[in-house]
């Protein structure tokens, strides 16, 4: 019986000193390349996505790597971000959806007039839109996040008084319906002028001004160039998915799958939201300061005619789908309106 005691003892011991000679497991690592065509000071760069990656790597214990790549660094161009991630080249990108109509329908419903009044609603009312399965074209694309930037208001460069004096203004738009916006209110839309290039088509009078969210004036280098605003006329949100590649998604370990769970969606929705409404705020005390910037109100006869001629773009977009009626009444909804 001591003899057969001695050995069991003696081979827990060895069991036990297998145990620890044996290094556990550890979880796999994974990477996911983050693109973003505007520069790494922009606040959906140096705040959002910091906290992002921040966030990724604690809740998933240090195994989930984010690596920003910010100014086009991997390829240039708002217009190229949304083909990154379905070619595989990137994992996750900062998609400006005007940039390339046609292709996810039906967040433009935000780009409509007078629609949302800040980040962080609109952004929180497109997800919703996503989730109750209205958007088309999100086919492989998983809704890390969304934004509706804006809303967005008219400044120029040289004063106005009534909405008669925009006409013949050359305003610089993004997209389709700020197009539209622009030449029913008698101003001329000019296209195909990147946010890189404003400030220097301002400089040189090729535009009198443009249609810009307040809180990305000085991010565009026409803080101090555009210097008139245009304040109690809201003329839409300008839609940007945080989109992330399903088939990327899918491929991530245990643990940094868990994390992107808890990130996608509803939080990183908010944390672009805050941050950006925090950056329009800071913008807006920042031209109240000066006394080089001024506001503009237009009159209540003005609105009225605007709203007016503003209400074609509603029935024009309408008329494109039979789909946008439900659209647009599910983002009154989320709206709250």
């Amino acid at each position: 019986m001591l003899a057969l005691r001695k050995l069991k003892l003696g081979s827990l011991i060895a069991a036990a000193a297998l145990t620890l000679a044996t290094p556990a497991i550890a979880e796999e690592q994974a990477t996911l390349k983050y693109s973003s065509f505007l520069p790494a000071t922009t606040v959906n760069n140096a705040l959002s996505a910091k906290a992002l990656i921040d966030k990724a790597a604690e809740l998933s214990d240090g195994t989930l790597k984010i690596e920003l790549y910010p100014g086009g660094s991997l390829v240039s161009g708002g217009e190229v971000q949304l083909k990154l991630v379905q070619d595989g080249v990137a994992d996750i990108a900062e998609i400006p959806l005007p940039y390339t109509p046609g292709r996810i329908t039906g967040l433009d419903v935000f780009e409509l007039p007078g629609l949302t009044s800040s980040n962080s609603d609109g952004a929180l009312a497109s997800l919703a839109l996503i989730e109750q399965g209205l958007i088309d074209g999100m086919d492989g694309l998983i809704p890390l996040g969304m934004l509706q930037s804006g809303p967005y208001f008219i400044h120029l460069a040289e004063p106005i008084k009534s909405l008669a004096d925009l006409r013949g203004k050359k305003l610089r738009i993004s997209g389709q319906m700020q197009a539209q916006i622009v030449a029913r209110l008698g101003a001329v839309p000019v296209s195909n002028i990147p946010a890189t290039a404003l400030a220097e088509n301002v400089s040189r009078s090729l535009i009198d001004g443009a249609l810009v969210d307040t809180g990305n004036l000085y991010n565009f280098g026409v803080g101090d160039l555009l210097t008139y605003h245009v304040t109690n006329l809201p003329l839409g949100a300008f839609a940007v998915l945080f989109g992330l590649s399903e088939d990327s998604y899918e491929a991530l370990p245990p643990k940094a799958k868990a994390a992107i769970d808890q990130l996608k969606g509803e939080w990183y929705t908010t944390e672009l939201g805050k941050n950006m409404d925090g950056q329009t705020a800071d913008v807006v005390a920042r031209l109240e300061a000066s006394d080089a910037h001024h506001f503009i109100e237009l009159s209540e006869s003005d609105l009225t005619k605007a709203k007016t001629v503003l209400k074609q773009v509603e029935k024009q977009w309408l008329a494109r789908s039979d789909k946008n009626a439900d659209i647009l009444a599910a983002a009154h909804a989320a709206l709250g309106k």
